[in-house]
Formats: C-alpha cells, structure tokens, sequence
C-alpha cells in the first residue's frame, strides 16, 4: 500500500510539474510578443514619428524661405526674376521630395487628410508665384496687390495643416509612448510570475528526490531483513 500512496504521489507532482512547463513556455511567449510590441513601439516613433516630424520642421522652414523671397523680390526688388525663379524651382523640389518622403511613412486618417490639404495648398501657391513674377515684369504694383489679397491667406493655410500635422504627431508619439510602457509593465510582471514558477519547480523536483531517497531506503532496509 505504501508504495502505491509512493507512486500516486509521484504521478500528481509530475502532473503539477507539467503543468507548471506549460505555464512557463506560455509565459515566455507572452514576454517574447510584449518585447517584440515595445520594439515596434519605438521603431514607429523613429521611423513614423520622430523623422517625419524632422521633417515637417524643413518643409516648413522651405516655405517660409520661399516667402521671404517672395516678398523681397516683391517689395525690395533687391532679387532678379531670374534669381526669384531659381530659388522658388529649388525649393519647390526641394519640397515634393520631402512630402514624397513624408507619404512613405505610416499616416493615420487625419494625418492623411491635413497632408493632401497642404499639397494642395502647395501646388495652388507655386501657381501663385508664377502669376506674381509674371505680373510683377509688367506691373509690379499690381503683383504686390495681389501677393497681400490671395497669397498671404495661402501662407496661413498652409501654417495651419502644418500646425495640425505636428499636433497628430505629437498624439501619436504619445499614444505609442503608452503602448510601449503598457508591454513594459506586463513584461515585469510576466517575469515575477516566471520567477515565482521556477521557484515552485524547484520545490517540487526537491520533493520527488527526498521521496526517492525514502523508498530507496525503505527498500535497502527491506532487502537486509
């Protein structure tokens, strides 16, 4: 009878071994999707959050260069046509490389929105500079009128989605921010509960030896009666 108590015994702490495997290889999946989470965490806020923003920074700073130009062909006179064309055909390149960039990365809806806004307040504005160096060879009086009635609302405009573009950046930024430390905080406790099973293995493989060791005994004490 003892040595069946012995084996039943045996057989249920090898069921709890088993099942205390099982918990350990699904622990460990758990830990490997949350740190594979926090690592696409962070390579969306470089990649589709941090670089984007950087480059947000040059387009605008590309179309406040263009406006200074502008205004000091316009009211100075102190730049050629020749030269104002130039340097508006620079940026202007400058420009659809940068928003071409900027499409590549990973836009929700409302970036999607403000972008296709800006572009076409883009391309409606290299119309305008257009119009004003042309007018401006013919009646430069006329081209300052029209600059301060049409373009200067154009340059709000595009503030605007620019604005808006770097508030859902920022939000985004945020909202990933949450996400990673959210899988961090799971991946912690996850490793407690690992550590915790391990230690609870260890009792239990300590069990099954001593109990080896007292039937071992038992038994060498029953072949020298």
């Amino acid at each position: 009878m003892k040595w069946a108590f012995a084996i039943q015994r045996k057989i249920r702490l090898a069921i709890v071994l088993a099942i205390m495997m099982l918990f350990v290889i699904l622990f460990s999946l758990m830990e490997s999707y949350n740190v594979s989470a926090i690592s696409k965490s962070f390579n969306s806020i470089y990649e589709d959050r941090l670089i984007p923003a950087v480059d947000l920074y040059a387009i605008s700073g590309h179309i406040h260069t263009k406006r200074n130009k502008l205004v000091t062909f316009l009211f100075t006179g102190k730049i050629s046509p020749e030269e104002i064309s130039l340097a508006l055909s620079s940026s202007n390149k400058q420009l659809d490389s940068l928003i071409s960039k900027y499409e590549n990365t990973y836009l929700v809806k409302a970036e999607t929105n403000h972008l296709q806004n800006l572009k076409k307040n883009l391309k409606t504005f290299e119309r305008d500079e257009l119009l004003l160096i042309n007018a401006a060879s013919e009646n430069k009086e006329l081209a300052k009128t029209l600059y301060l009635n049409t373009t200067v609302q154009l340059y709000d405009e595009m503030d605007k989605d620019l604005i808006e573009l770097t508030k859902v950046q920022s939000e985004i930024g945020k909202e990933l921010l949450a996400e990673s430390v959210k899988s961090q905080l799971s991946s912690d406790f996850i490793s407690r509960l690992q550590i915790i099973i391990a230690i609870i293995l260890g009792l239990i493989i300590m069990i099954l030896i001593l109990t080896d060791k007292q039937v071992v005994l038992k038994q060498e004490k029953f072949n020298l009666n």
